[in-house]
């Protein structure tokens, strides 16, 4: 008997990375990384990092806000290859600023990174963490390039209202949020406050002196309710300054908090969330009651409530 004849599939003959029939420009087109489109670009901004750090947490200074899992440090290379030459770097002319004493602050930046014309520079308190955080900023002059100085000009009020205040400056990209540089502690001295005698007052908060405040387990009762249905109340919380022309308006002005929507109640409970604000005791707290829009069932007026409160009263009531 003559054996059967078995059919051999031999695997496919291994063939070159690259086609043979590109030239050698085309072979490099296709193993260089793929770009995104030009028209495809997110920013960050001191303005849009706290609607960020509300909605996920704040965002971390050494992590990529975009493009990656948020609480992943950044990869760098070998630490035996990293030298300081190589390193981005953020310094400033001076060390100790005095107030009103002519004195010019220049930070001046060297980065060794990706730049882009959206690239910010923040001024933080030094025990400062968050982004969002910032005292001032500046964009303007900070235009994309690799190196750089620009000239900060530091007035009184309304953070330096100490004999000393400890800062820093960070430098953010605009694109990814990402750090790319810090300055050592800056001192500022106000000699102004001594004078004044400022400091010598105990048990006393400052009006000009910045405070931190949260808000938790706020509740509505007794909302307007429509004809046919009640509505779905939500809190919209700014702080503004004071009423009166004496009072300037701050970076930290126009902060801007938004709780929860409610569905189908006139006696609303936030249980659990918070709303942390910077202000100023002379600022003024905000709450408006607002009905969530649908265009199934329009209402005549979304609005159902304000409350103006200030932040000192706020204050003076937190027991302690």
């Amino acid at each position: 008997m003559r054996p059967s004849l078995a059919t051999a599939v031999l695997p496919p003959r291994t063939r070159s990375h690259n086609p043979p029939n590109l030239p050698v420009g085309g072979r490099e087109h296709l193993s260089a990384p793929r770009r995104r489109s030009p028209h495809l670009r997110h920013t960050l901004s001191p303005e849009n990092l706290r609607t960020l750090a509300e909605r996920g947490g704040a965002a971390v200074d050494s992590a990529s806000v975009i493009g990656g899992p948020v609480g992943l440090t950044r990869a760098n290379s070998d630490t035996d290859l990293v030298t300081s030459q190589s390193r981005s770097s953020l310094t400033a002319s001076t060390l100790e600023y005095t107030l009103n004493r002519g004195q010019n602050l220049v930070i001046t930046w060297d980065i060794k990174e990706e730049v882009d014309a959206t690239d910010w520079i923040g001024l933080y308190h030094i025990d400062e963490t968050s982004p969002s955080n910032v005292w001032d900023c500046k964009n303007r002059g900070v235009n994309g390039t690799q190196r750089g100085q620009i000239v900060w000009r530091l007035e009184p009020g309304p953070y330096f209202m100490e004999p000393e205040t400890r800062i820093c400056f960070k430098y953010y990209h605009g694109v990814s949020g990402a750090l790319r540089a810090t300055t050592p502690c800056i001192t500022v001295k106000n000699p102004a406050v001594l004078v004044e005698g400022l400091a010598e007052q105990v048990g006393v908060e400052h009006p000009r002196k910045l405070i931190s405040f949260t808000l938790t387990d706020l509740r509505s009762t007794g909302l307007k309710k429509g004809m046919f249905f009640n509505p779905d109340p939500y809190l919209k919380m700014s702080i503004h300054p004071g009423k009166r022309n004496i009072f300037p308006v701050f970076s930290h002005h126009g902060q801007e908090r938004r709780s929860a929507i409610i569905a189908n109640t006139t006696n609303p409970v936030w249980h659990g969330e918070k709303y942390t604000f910077v202000a100023l005791m002379t600022d003024i707290l905000y709450i408006e009651v607002k009905d969530k829009f649908a265009k199934s069932r329009p209402i005549i007026k979304r609005f159902l409530g304000q409350l103006a409160i200030p932040v000192q009263r706020l204050i003076e009531k937190i027991p302690g």
